[in-house]
């Protein structure tokens, strides 16, 4: 339509092999118009329209969907009834070479499988999911060919197991809160070249393990900032690039240990550690290298601060710049021969 504001409405869903594609050629929002039915083709997904008018899908994606396309320079695609991901996987892409048009989904992700995420366009945040927390049984990997930034600003659900960087172009922000897998959640950057970070700002709780795995040469590769690293359990830093690995949102009392375990990728936390009321215990347990655990942002909290640098390098943990303060002892028990160094002070 040229003019007005006449909808195409589809009630019954979709089903069938074969690929979907969505053109609103109309500056109508919604133009086309998914009501009821789950939308469950085996197949794919495209939203290619010339209008301006937006689409949202209102209903949910089916497992048997196995990629959605934004590929409109004007009309934009919300897919706001949820998405069950493949058992081999969804890929989630924005491939606009022009325009600002994003593929948001604010419906949330459920389902047993893999969930890609191409931004394959410049667009910022061209690939955002928003509100209802992303909790596939699976993994989440950021794989886009553009200099688009990915951003996850709902939750990441316990079903989660890991959460991946690898594009050499194409960052990913996840700003809401990561609750861990009860077997323990990985954060790994992959990439072999680029900058591309994987930034954490929404904070870590649940109850299980965090591991994290800058398996790339780049500086502060995983970031976890802003809000604090606080899950029932351990924090452990062991990837195998280059590359150094960042918290400076700071430790919360419910983490009980944190360890590095990397030969080349050292461990900074530069916000404060919060001790356990049973203590917090640091370790660095590298059998070589030179990789160090640093804490700059200093200790607080109420209970007692164990030091155990099992290697061999010296000041293996190193406590700088903000004072070691907690209410509390200080015991310094490692099994390695490395020294540990407290330069910010006693307060």
């Amino acid at each position: 339509n040229a003019s007005g504001t006449a909808l195409m409405t589809v009630s019954g869903g979709t089903t069938g092999a074969g690929n979907l594609i969505i053109d609103n050629n109309s500056a109508t929002a919604n133009g086309i118009t998914f009501a009821t039915g789950s939308i469950n083709n085996t197949g794919t997904v495209t939203n290619s329209g010339t209008g301006a008018g937006a689409e949202t899908i209102g209903v949910v994606i089916g497992a048997s969907v196995t990629g959605v396309t934004e590929n409109s320079g004007t009309s934009a695609l919300t897919l706001s009834g949820g998405l069950v991901v493949n058992a081999t996987g969804t890929a989630l892409t924005n491939s606009n070479a022009s325009g600002s048009s994003l593929l948001t989904v604010s419906g949330g992700v459920t389902g047993a499988g893999n969930l890609i995420l191409d931004n394959n366009s410049a667009i910022a945040d061209g690939i955002t999911l928003s509100t209802t927390d992303v909790n596939n049984s699976g993994t989440i990997t950021n794989s886009g060919t553009g200099s688009g930034v990915t951003l996850i600003s709902a939750g990441i659900g316990t079903n989660v197991t890991g959460i991946t960087e690898n594009s050499g172009t194409s960052t990913l922000t996840v700003s809401g809160p990561v609750a861990v897998n009860a077997a323990g959640t990985t954060l790994i950057n992959s990439n072999a070249s680029g900058s591309s970070l994987l930034t954490v700002s929404g904070g870590v709780t649940g109850a299980g393990n965090l591991i994290l795995q800058n398996d790339s040469a780049i500086a502060d590769g995983i970031t976890l900032s802003g809000a604090t690293v606080n899950n029932t359990g351990t924090v452990t830093n062991s990837g195998t690039g280059a590359g150094a690995t960042l918290i400076s949102g700071g430790i919360g009392t419910n983490v009980t240990t944190v360890t590095e375990n990397s030969g080349t990728s050292g461990l900074t936390i530069s916000g404060p550690v919060a001790m356990n009321a049973a203590g917090t215990t640091l370790i660095n347990s590298n059998a070589s290298g030179s990789s160090l655990l640093t804490v700059s942002g200093g200790t607080t909290g109420a209970g007692n601060l164990i030091l155990d640098n099992n290697s061999a390098i010296a000041d293996g943990i190193t406590l700088s710049t903000a004072a070691v303060n907690n209410t509390g002892t200080v015991t310094n028990s490692g099994t390695g021969t490395g020294a540990t160094l407290i330069s910010g002070g006693i307060g």
